[in-house]
């Protein structure tokens, strides 16, 4: 299959599977709106869930070289984490498809997506423990067991997940998000370090 099929497939698809959910959407549809035959569809996935989960797959991909990059540009420890938030939701709001998994129930129905769902989250925590571990070292944060906090973190913020895929105003996200924040580095941040930075309280804006 060409390049070009294959991506006119599979964004043709995922507009679909966002706007309305993957049981209520038909190969036939798909295959007529991105002007390719049924059959090269079925020749190059098998079935619709393969579709699918290429489509989850790619946005997780996407959404972790979203965050790693925006992390990669702050040099303090607390900005990395404050980035780390801000492109998380930034990249969670534009996909929509995994977004939208909790909300169709697919995750029961459709293991693999579930699975990919955790492996994500597995390397938001990694993403998260990384910035911890580097806070430590630095004197910036005081915690003893730079994993779990990073687990508990990232629990944390999947909780916010919920609020976007029910569509909750963005202003009030964004207190919860900055507010968050602010317990997290008054709570993580050593007295040392208090004394010295004035980072404490960093803006959680999203961006449009």
């Amino acid at each position: 299959m060409k390049q070009e099929k294959l991506e006119a497939i599979l964004t043709t698809a995922k507009k679909m599977f966002a706007r309305y959910g993957l049981k209520k959407t038909s190969i036939d549809e798909v295959a007529r709106v991105a002007s390719v035959a049924k059959g090269t569809i079925y020749n190059y996935f098998g079935n619709k869930n393969a579709v699918y989960l290429e489509i989850i797959s790619r946005e997780v991909n996407w959404i972790v070289e979203g965050i790693l990059s925006a992390v990669a540009r702050e040099v303090s420890p607390t900005g990395k984490l404050a980035a780390f938030v801000r492109a998380k939701f930034l990249y969670m709001r534009q996909a929509a498809v995994i977004l939208g998994l909790d909300r169709d129930g697919i995750g029961k129905n459709l293991p693999r997506a579930e699975t990919i769902r955790n492996d994500y989250f597995e390397q938001e925590v990694m993403i998260i423990a990384s910035i911890l571990k580097e806070g430590v070292e630095k004197s910036v944060f005081r915690i003893n067991d730079s994993s779990l906090a990073a687990r508990a973190i990232g629990h944390a913020l999947r909780g916010f997940e919920i609020k976007l895929m029910f569509q909750e105003n963005k202003e009030e996200i964004e207190h919860y998000l900055a507010q968050l924040l602010n317990l997290l580095f008054y709570g993580l941040m050593s007295k040392e370090s208090e004394e010295r930075s004035n980072e404490a309280q960093l803006p959680c804006k999203l961006p449009v």
